[in-house]
């Protein structure tokens, strides 16, 4: 299959510009990118019309089957949020909630230009089983879960490794998830590092959401921060993610630089649940690989990254009373090529060679004109509802407000279903 994809003001994510131009997939593979029309036979030429192409972007951390708890719980502090109100109500999931869920949240996904995920949750079989069906690339985590004690983790660790041996890996890898370190004894902790260390596979946590976090963990590690205790675990000796990192001094950064570990932000959840404003300029400042997430939909409660983008952005700004600070294009990078970067995935970008993850943004609304800035448009005015196309693997998966493999109609019978027994079983 070869697609050309004329006529297009093409996002260059690393150095923020727009040109006008061509691509050209081949398959999977993003075969050319330049100003000239290429002479050759497609199977499908798209003509762009001057809107914006520009890789898909990467949610690098999300819990996509929480679409069925969305509002639960709502005006909550974190712990009364998370252990009152969405934990009971997770105990009660099925594995067939869970993959209704997942199957909703793709949905969410492809309209919004979102190709590929960090997912982290439970019941990975049925996790696994939606994301092959739609097409989507994700990282997806597996380990010691809030919702079931596990008896035998290193067995459960093994068992879970082995759901994806017969999955296609260019779109589906694996990582080693512990949810956080005030969730999870440190025996779990200590386990899980040993088994990302002898199978070689990256890791990710929670890290520093909130200031009683951070203080339960310096008091009960004889002063170590949580990125001191897990460094002295060997946690960061490979690929690894941390999301939130909302509490963290120079120190504890420095940590993360030293290893080259990613960071995800979360910004929407974060100020939501009144945990704070992450430190990206900080983050920034010490070359850390930053990345942009959404967690759950019950702390977002959207799927939306054009909103992330945003608040990454002005967030930033306001926090140190400088609005030079964190440029638009820095973010557009963060939610695309870095997330991509942390996951493991050869995408991110609109290049040669890459995978053919892509999105056409609509820039002929009033919102998007003038167009002499369009890269800052991109970041403070553009909406999900702006997403034209969404091709994940050289898949053309969401078009012109239409799902190519999807039965948007079932999985909203089903997703309501679910959330009326919940209502029945939970008062």
């Amino acid at each position: 299959m070869k697609i050309l994809f004329k006529n297009a003001n093409i996002l260059d994510v690393e150095k923020g510009e727009l040109f006008l131009g061509n691509v050209v997939v081949s398959n999977d593979i993003i075969s050319y990118v330049g100003c000239a029309l290429p002479k050759e036979n497609f199977d499908e030429i798209i003509d762009c019309n001057q809107n914006i192409l520009m890789p898909g972007f990467v949610d690098a951390h999300c819990h996509s089957p929480m679409t069925i708890l969305r509002g639960v719980g709502d005006d909550t502090s974190l712990s009364t949020w998370l252990y009152d109100n969405i934990i009971p109500l997770e105990n009660k999931l099925t594995p067939q909630d869970i993959y209704w869920g997942e199957k909703l949240a793709v949905l969410e996904y492809l309209a919004n230009g979102i190709t590929t995920v960090e997912e982290c949750y439970f019941d990975n079989d049925q996790i696994i089983k939606a994301l092959s069906q739609s097409g989507l690339r994700a990282r997806v985590g597996f380990g010691p879960s809030t919702r079931k004690e596990n008896k035998d983790l290193n067995k459960f660790l093994s068992q879970q490794l082995g759901l994806f041996t017969n999955v296609d890996n260019t779109l589906i890898k694996p990582c080693v998830y512990v949810h956080s370190i005030y969730s999870s004894t440190y025996d779990d902790i200590e386990k899980c590092v040993d088994f990302s260390a002898k199978n070689n596979l990256p890791m990710s946590i929670h890290l520093c959401e909130t200031l009683e976090e951070v203080g339960n963990c310096t008091v009960q590690n004889g002063g170590l921060t949580p990125p001191q205790y897990l460094e002295s675990l060997g946690f960061f000796d490979r690929n690894s993610l941390c999301y939130h990192c909302v509490h963290m001094d120079k120190d504890d950064l420095q940590i993360l630089a030293d290893y080259n570990a990613s960071i995800c932000t979360c910004p929407s959840s974060n100020i939501k649940l009144a945990s704070g404003i992450a430190p990206v300029y900080a983050m920034q400042n010490k070359s850390i690989n930053i990345t942009i997430g959404t967690d759950g939909v019950a702390s977002n409660n959207s799927l939306d990254m054009f909103k992330e983008m945003f608040l990454v952005a002005t967030l930033s700004k306001v926090s140190i009373c400088d609005a030079s600070v964190i440029k638009a294009k820095d973010v557009l990078k963060m939610a695309t090529k870095n997330g991509a970067k942390a996951l493991g995935f050869d995408s991110g970008e609109i290049a040669v060679g890459k995978k053919a993850d892509i999105i056409l943004v609509d820039i002929h609304k009033p919102h998007m004109y003038p167009h002499d800035n369009l890269i800052s448009h991109l970041v403070y005015s553009a909406k999900s509802s702006d997403v034209m196309l969404t091709m994940c693997n050289g898949e053309i998966l969401y078009r012109d407000g239409k799902y190519i493999n999807e039965d948007t109609q079932l999985i909203y019978k089903k997703v309501n279903e679910i959330r009326e027994r919940l209502k029945n079983e939970y008062k």
